[in-house]
């Protein structure tokens, strides 16, 4: 395809070709920025995660009731023998 003589339309033909340019690169963007932000809360949840087992480890009653609720929450296990 040949470009066009008219300056004033190849002008305007630049200007989406920039704009369609300026719509990938952000959408490129987000993305960026939602894997780091999947990363973080992934350091974020190991954080709290081992925060919670440090507090239940250092107090006795929490622990206790811990074990509790795994036994309550969990499947049994089958009998053996």
């Amino acid at each position: 395809m040949s470009e066009p003589t008219d300056p004033a339309l190849r002008a305007r033909m630049l200007r989406l070709l920039a704009a369609a340019h300026r719509k990938r690169a952000a959408e490129l963007d987000m993305a960026a920025a939602a894997a780091e932000a999947g990363g973080a809360m992934r350091r974020l949840a190991d954080i709290i995660t081992a925060g919670e087992a440090r507090d239940i480890a250092e107090h006795p009653d929490l622990a206790e009731l811990n074990v509790q609720l795994d036994g309550f929450y969990n499947e049994p296990e089958p009998p053996r023998g």
